[in-house]
């Protein structure tokens, strides 16, 4: 099953928490969202290191297929967030921008966090961390 890895899923990845590799079949495709990107570039860059773990952030990138966020994502994202706030639901944009792109891939998303993602109908989760 193809994947779009959250960006705390990287995060452990990197610290060396997580270990994917049992949890695809070979050559299947793993995603992360441009949005996780600019998560981990701003982690990196903040960091007391931020050459090293801007390197590492690359070498995880790598191996993975980077999402963007196009005009179908963006369409479903300002639906999902006016409905949410409607609900009186609303998460953070940059999980709903992520959610809006996994949506329109028809891939789940392995995330620890679970308590926002789940308020978005139709979004099949996983956590891989837990």
């Amino acid at each position: 099953m193809s994947i779009i890895l959250d960006t705390d899923h990287c995060i452990a990845i990197l610290r060396g928490q997580l270990d994917i590799a049992n949890r695809l079949a070979p050559g299947e495709p793993v995603f992360v969202t441009a949005i996780s990107v600019s998560e981990l570039v701003y982690g990196a860059q903040k960091s007391a290191r931020p050459e090293y773990h801007t390197e590492q952030v690359e070498t995880l990138l790598q191996g993975a297929t980077v999402l963007p966020l196009d005009q179908s994502a963006a369409t479903t994202f300002g639906k999902l967030k006016a409905q949410l706030q409607r609900d009186g639901n609303l998460i953070a944009d940059p999980d709903l921008y992520i959610a809006s792109i996994a949506l329109n891939r028809h891939l789940p998303v392995a995330t620890h966090n679970q308590r926002h993602f789940d308020r978005i109908p139709n979004l099949v989760l996983t956590d891989w961390i837990a």
